[in-house]
């Protein structure tokens, strides 16, 4: 019976592991203010190659820090990373929202973030990414809506690529929980053929 508690024990240990997060697909880009190429280049999957030119055909780009670009997940997520190809010498802000009404910081972007000298730079959240910024990681969180907008810098701005990966919040318990509850049976079986 120990074999089996051990057993038990272990899984309930490995199963963070083994649900890691995936790209969330938004079901809208939107945005305010001017800027040139489409919104939908900001999350179509491309990352453009670290140093391109901020006004390049793959970028959402423009001058003053009057637009603001949404991703609309459609759902409620555990966000718990975020990757951006942004232009390196500005800085910007990335907040969340589960009603789109009222925000919340998720990090900012220093212009003295990441090693690209000129032009764009990709930086992640997850720590086993090659790109990983320690200075812009956070805790996870629950949202529905992410937004980026520049708030100063040179006055020329660009977006690459501006990704969320993590899971869909659901009603049914997460698969550690149920290991958890699991043992419990399992101790309590075990306690009563003991008798």
């Amino acid at each position: 019976m120990t074999k089996i508690i051990s057993a038990v024990i272990g899984f309930a240990l490995m199963l963070p592991s083994l649900s890691n997060a995936t790209l969330i697909i938004p079901s809208t880009v939107s945005a305010t203010g001017n800027y040139y190429n489409s919104e939908n280049l900001i999350n179509d999957g491309i990352i453009p190659r670290e140093g391109t030119s901020w006004t390049a055909a793959s970028n959402v780009y423009w001058r003053g820090t009057s637009p603001v670009f949404m991703l609309d997940f459609g759902e409620l997520y555990n966000i718990n990373d975020v990757l951006v190809s942004v232009d390196n010498n500005d800085y910007l802000t990335i907040d969340w929202s589960i009603d789109s009404s009222s925000w919340s910081n998720l990090f900012t972007i220093d212009r003295s973030y990441g090693e690209i000298s000129w032009g764009m730079d990709t930086l992640s959240t997850d720590i086993l990414h090659s790109e990983y910024e320690a200075s812009i990681d956070f805790s996870s969180v629950q949202a529905r809506y992410l937004r980026i907008k520049a708030t100063g810098g040179d006055n020329s701005y660009a977006i690459g690529e501006f990704q969320a990966f993590g899971s869909k919040v659901s009603s049914v318990p997460e698969p550690s929980t149920l290991a958890i509850f699991a043992l419990g049976i399992i101790a309590l079986v075990s306690r009563r053929l003991k008798k």
